[in-house]
């Protein structure tokens, strides 16, 4: 892992802590260590896949206009301008592979490890199966060719992503409620994003945004977030206990399990937890 994506998992790292520290069930912090140690895990897999796509990116954004001239080059707008354009194709593609990934059983299976997760902290943003990783990034070669964006302008668009991710998973109660609701007419806010990571999928099958909400809206997964949540309201997966959700290499191995055998793995695992 790079200096970089280190930086970003400090970064993150932090603000879990400063939500347990001032979250209202007042745990003790070494509750989340597993799930931090999961998270961080995962999110050094998926470094690894973005270092073996960083040269096919660096390619495609150095493209030779002579002998692969892109269809609406980008490169030369302004770095803000690219990030703007790309924050809405890149947004476009990512909104129907996040809802294809809830509706196709393959696709589910890795994506399910994100919602498995039993609380919401910056890290859960990173928390993501390595397959799940490849295929968004294979999933983003398409438009940078599409755009020929400068490397500059890729950087860019992937803080903003990066940045966005944690910022979505924050607490709710973090962002006022009134400001909450102005800016959701646009952009995903936390309160949007925890009704997605319900148990109950008639909630988690909304607001598959990842950065604008205006996808949901149009083609009619847009849920708003009540200004008070039910009192049952539960993160997470039922099919993942939450001595489970946390084993890095069960979630990894997981999508390979047959289902009778996945089955039998949360069955034991709800039996004998404490939790």
């Amino acid at each position: 892992m790079d200096m970089f994506h280190i930086a970003v998992f400090i970064v993150a790292l932090c603000f879990g802590l400063a939500q347990h520290i001032l979250g209202d069930d007042h745990a003790p912090v070494i509750s989340s260590a597993p799930r931090w140690w999961t998270n961080g895990l995962l999110f050094g897999l998926n470094t690894a896949i973005i270092s073996l796509f960083a040269a096919s990116i660096a390619w495609l954004t150095n493209v030779d206009a002579a002998t692969l001239p892109a269809p609406a080059p980008i490169g030369e707008l302004p770095v803000l301008v690219q990030v703007g354009i790309m924050a809405i194709v890149f947004g476009f593609v990512e909104y129907w592979i996040h809802r294809a990934s809830h509706q196709l059983p393959l696709l589910w299976s890795w994506h399910r490890i994100h919602h498995s997760d039993t609380r919401l902290d910056a890290t859960t943003g990173l928390r993501h199966h390595p397959f799940e990783s490849t295929l968004s990034y294979v999933a983003f070669l398409l438009p940078t060719l599409f755009l020929a964006p400068s490397a500059a302008g890729v950087l860019g668009y992937f803080i903003l992503m990066i940045a966005f991710a944690m910022f979505t998973h924050f607490p709710p109660k973090w962002l006022p409620e009134r400001l909450d609701k102005a800016i959701s007419f646009l952009i995903v806010t936390p309160r949007l994003h925890q009704l997605h990571h319900s148990n109950l999928q008639s909630e988690t099958d909304t607001n598959y945004g990842t950065f604008l909400i205006i996808w949901d809206r149009l083609f009619g997964t847009y849920r708003p977030a009540p200004s008070i949540q039910r009192p049952n309201f539960t993160l997470g997966l039922d099919e993942f206990p939450h001595n489970k959700a946390q084993d890095p290499f069960l979630l990894i191995a997981s999508p390979f399990m047959a289902p009778d055998h996945r089955d039998k793995i949360a069955g034991d695992a709800t039996g004998s937890s404490n939790i």
